[in-house]
């Protein structure tokens, strides 16, 4: 398999002119978010378009958009949701999320996103610096602009390291936001969490015990609950039985 070309079941993905490529996090968030299935979802930093592609191989009837800053990607991801069975229902945008949401008038049932952070200290190259950084979008913005898009009771969805965990869940409860689900994410037993995923909606409400899941049970071996998880995306892991 190219480097350039990540298959799934159902689509593919091309990544040549794409800062990101394909990666775990996007496939878990991408698999294990509560989707609407009337109405809209929004797909902040689309990247290659893989979340907004998913979110629609898990839907019927939901319209779904994808946003993002970097043209080369962005043009990229139209050409991915074109080559997908979806096309119809995905349309993919080359705009800033802050000006987005200030001239958008479409409400969300759903909001996804893989926001950008670094895993190491210095980034490898400048457009993966850009990608990495988004000097305008920080997490406050995520949340004050998605609670002005999002109908009732609609969700915003996103996955991020552990070791911002803290940090993020006082924004959101500092800006009126709960958590509706969360799932803590190691890679093997006995590791510490590496990601987490979360749910919000803007209201009041008790905080759910939380989650966790363990990629693999041994190196090259995954475990049943991230098989499961996964398993209509992934070529590797077959049909559900």
């Amino acid at each position: 398999m190219s480097a350039n070309i990540f298959h799934f079941k159902q689509f593919s993905i091309r990544q040549e002119n794409c800062a990101m490529k394909v990666g775990t996090d996007s496939v878990l968030l991408g698999a294990w978010a509560t989707l609407a299935h009337t109405g809209n979802i929004l797909d902040i930093g689309t990247g290659t378009g893989i979340l907004a592609i998913m979110a629609a191989q898990r839907t019927r009837h939901t319209a779904i958009t994808g946003i993002e800053i970097a043209p080369h990607a962005a043009q990229q991801a139209r050409e991915n949701c074109e080559a997908s069975p979806w096309k119809e229902r995905i349309t993919i945008e080359q705009a800033d999320f802050i000006e987005f949401a200030r001239n958008t008038g479409t409400r969300y049932a759903t909001i996804l996103s893989n926001p950008p952070y670094f895993d190491d200290l210095l980034p490898p190259d400048a457009a993966r610096s850009t990608a990495r950084h988004a000097v305008t979008l920080r997490y406050e913005d995520i949340f004050d602009l998605s609670r002005r898009l999002l109908q009732e009771n609609g969700t915003l969805a996103l996955i991020f390291p552990a070791s911002l965990f803290r940090h993020i869940d006082e924004i959101a409860m500092l800006a009126g936001w709960s958590i509706t689900r969360q799932l803590f994410v190691s890679t093997r037993p006995g590791k510490e969490p590496k990601r987490v995923l979360c749910e919000w909606q803007h209201a009041l409400l008790p905080r759910p015990a939380a989650s966790h899941l363990t990629i693999e049970c041994q190196p090259g071996i995954y475990t049943q609950e991230y098989i499961a998880l996964t398993q209509d995306f992934y070529l590797k892991f077959g049909p559900r039985t």
